[in-house]
């Protein structure tokens, strides 16, 4: 979504940033570089908010974060409101400071979304908080927008959490 208000020429400074037109019509709100675009990050909760009354869904994709600070406050209110995070391996530990990767999965799932993680040759998992779902080795850790739109279209299309994790991992590579 960062990129896409981009494109648009909207300002990513708020939620008030979406038309209420395209947030009230809009099937799925996903947002990508949230330590990226702090700006973005700060009015995200309230967009995914407004967009789970609208009955969207809602998906985050972290992008790393430059300064290395990984703070949980903003994240965490975003987390209440986000169906699914996606991130890669190094990511969930960064934002935890767990070192084995499902325990990771499970912290961050416990504060709201369905956490799916990118682990490279280690293959990919989903968590929901209580139960962990596992594929094999990605071809390519890097193909992080593959891996993510194969999951939340997958996941649109009501295939499960199952399925919609093989076919993240077929489409990163």
């Amino acid at each position: 979504m960062a990129d896409g208000a981009a494109r648009l020429g909207l300002s990513v400074e708020a939620s008030s940033a979406v038309p209420g037109e395209l947030l009230r019509s809009a099937r799925h709100v996903h947002a990508t570089s949230f330590y990226r675009v702090p700006e973005l990050a700060a009015g995200l909760a309230v967009l995914f908010k407004e967009a789970k009354s609208n009955k969207a869904s809602t998906s985050l994709a972290i992008g790393g974060d430059p300064s290395g600070r990984w703070d949980r406050v903003v994240l965490d209110a975003v987390l209440r409101v986000t169906d699914v995070l996606l991130l890669d391996a190094a990511e969930a530990h960064a934002l935890t400071g767990h070192p084995v990767l499902a325990d990771a999965a499970g912290i961050l799932a416990r504060r709201g979304p369905l956490v799916v993680v990118r682990d490279g040759a280690a293959g990919a998992l989903a968590h929901d908080g209580s139960k962990v779902r596992t594929v094999g080795a990605l071809a390519v850790d890097a193909a992080a927008g593959g891996f993510d739109a194969g999951y939340v279209a997958a996941m649109l299309r009501g295939l499960g959490r199952e399925r919609a994790l093989t076919i993240a991992a077929e489409s990163a590579r």
